[in-house]
């Protein structure tokens, strides 16, 4: 094929990016044709709601509407609270307790010993916020695990995970979205043997939990890019106390590639991804880290405890990968 990319793969149609080499379904090699290689297999989970009955009332649902039929609430995407776990990777997602739903996603996923997570913060003030966070959340994870699975580097197979979450969330945007379509804030992290790497867009976090502690990502609101004595776009308002985000993920983002950093740790640890539930309330990557002893979902229980004792104004997740991952040690 001289290395032009098919239309689409023939099971799935075609990727959310045009540049994207692999089916973020099944890992169809766009360029070749071939199948996914069978030895290389991937996995993940998701926070997506399973409920076939109405949390408000209880009446069952009877097909795939919105609303329901009985009391009118519309149907949830996340749940309000769920625990995932895989081998090397564990998060939990929590409603909190100010917020009516869930606008919060969580996905984490392997393939081969690679671990991978990912977190959505649904934007409070857009429409449909948490079916932005899932389908971004969702999309992001596939494309990101298929990328590596086809041996892409980490790096890389976490702009085509960003960028297919972009695309997902700016899917979401319907005739009713007005000014405010749907909008979330992404964070990635990706574990191996080699090294650990993370993609961000918004002010969701991820922290090296190891050696020297460390945050790896910067805020992408007014004040974070202030306290990185990074420049804002002329137009905003330069308040060093302003938590209005500057770049995030929906159909009214201009800047939805994400920025990289990729960190090559001296000795055990783990990775922490976060929605600002959590880093609202404990934000110091050694107060962090002191508290992020034990088994991984145990850690991610105890933190998002942390948050929802601590007031639980929004939504909280926590996702948690251990480094080096299963079977691997620290080169």
């Amino acid at each position: 094929m001289n290395g032009a990319l098919m239309n689409g793969c023939p099971d799935h149609g075609p990727p959310s990016e045009p540049e994207h080499r692999f089916c973020e379904v099944c890992g169809r090699n766009l360029a070749t044709g071939e199948p996914a290689a069978q030895s290389v297999s991937t996995t993940w989970l998701s926070s997506r709601t399973t409920g076939t009955a109405c949390a408000a009332c209880d009446t069952a649902y009877a097909g795939d509407e919105a609303y329901c039929d009985h009391c009118g609430r519309r149907r949830p995407i996340g749940r309000a609270h769920a625990e995932l776990a895989l081998g090397g990777a564990a998060g939990v997602t929590d409603r909190g307790q100010r917020r009516r739903g869930n606008e919060d996603a969580l996905a984490i996923g392997r393939t081969g010993s690679a671990g991978a997570a990912v977190v959505c913060d649904g934007v409070s003030t857009s429409i449909h916020a948490d079916t932005a966070a899932h389908d971004a959340a969702e999309a992001g994870i596939a494309a990101l695990l298929a990328a590596l699975a086809h041996g892409t580097d980490p790096a890389k197979a976490t702009l085509e995970g960003a960028r297919a979450a972009a695309a997902a969330a700016r899917a979401t945007a319907g005739p009713d979205a007005g000014a405010s379509p749907p909008s979330c804030t992404y964070v990635s992290g990706v574990v191996t043997a080699e090294a650990v790497t993370v993609g961000w867009i918004g002010d969701s976090r991820a922290y090296w939990l190891g050696p020297d502690p460390a945050c790896l990502t910067v805020d992408d609101s007014v004040a974070g890019q202030l306290a990185a004595g990074r420049p804002l776009p002329p137009a905003l308002d330069a308040d060093p106390e302003s938590r209005a985000l500057i770049r995030w993920l929906g159909a009214d983002s201009d800047d939805p590639e994400a920025q990289v950093v990729s960190l090559r740790p001296a000795g055990p640890g783990r990775l922490l991804l976060c929605s600002d539930g959590l880093h609202d309330y404990l934000s110091d990557p050694a107060a962090l880290a002191a508290e992020s002893a034990g088994e991984l979902i145990d850690v991610a229980r105890h933190l998002t405890a942390i948050a929802v004792n601590g007031g639980g104004h929004d939504n909280i997740t926590v996702a948690v990968l251990s480094y080096p991952p299963p079977g691997g040690s620290v080169p």
